[in-house]
């Protein structure tokens, strides 16, 4: 009887031994499967080719008010620029043009990666708001003129109203000595 639960005793050892081992493999290989779809994807983000490769289609798309990453890839698979919704999100972070894509309805080609995608975006907000400035810009210097030109109107009438309630003044008399310093000038200058 002894002899059977030592038996049983290294059965079960080995047994557990080979549970571990067994374990342990299928956690390495869980790692490694997962660090070879990691580095893929990862490759992927950079490396993405365009849905087509020589003759693209136009395709129009309408990014929403308050969009999320998620929805901008989902958006982009739906309308066939994206082959992965999923690594679209990752290209959204990975691009410095994220900052420019606004909420408007766009016109892009399947012949572009993601990062052309965004650039094309990012320049169209861009060109969209250096005009918008340059128009604010103009409105305002308009603005300013007017304004300008109304306080010189606002001073003339003053001057009149102070011209003719002003005591004994004679506004002709002060323009004739501007004019006689004019013809003083004006004979020095021919001398």
């Amino acid at each position: 009887m002894e002899l059977t639960f030592r038996i049983l005793g290294v059965t079960g050892n080995v047994f557990d031994t080979i549970l571990q081992i067994l374990l342990v493999a299928a956690i390495v290989y869980a790692c490694y499967k997962g660090a070879q779809k990691a580095y893929d994807y990862g490759y992927r983000v950079f490396t993405e080719k365009p849905i087509a490769a020589t003759v693209g289609n136009d395709v129009e798309i309408t990014i929403p008010v308050d969009f999320t990453a998620k929805q901008l890839g989902e958006i982009f698979e739906k309308k066939g620029l994206s082959r992965d919704g999923k690594l679209l999100i990752l290209q959204y972070y990975a691009s410095e043009y994220r900052k420019n894509i606004k909420p408007v309805t766009y016109t892009l080609n399947t012949t572009m990666t993601a990062e052309e995608m965004f650039e094309s975006i990012a320049q169209i907000n861009i060109e969209k708001e250096e005009a918008a400035k340059k128009e604010a810009e103009k409105l305002q210097a308009e603005d300013e003129a007017r304004n300008a030109e109304n306080e010189i109107l606002d001073m003339g009438d003053e001057g009149e109203d102070e011209a003719g309630t002003g005591e004994g003044e004679d506004t002709g008399l002060q323009q004739i000595d501007m004019g006689d310093e004019l013809d003083d000038y004006m004979e020095d200058d021919v001398r």
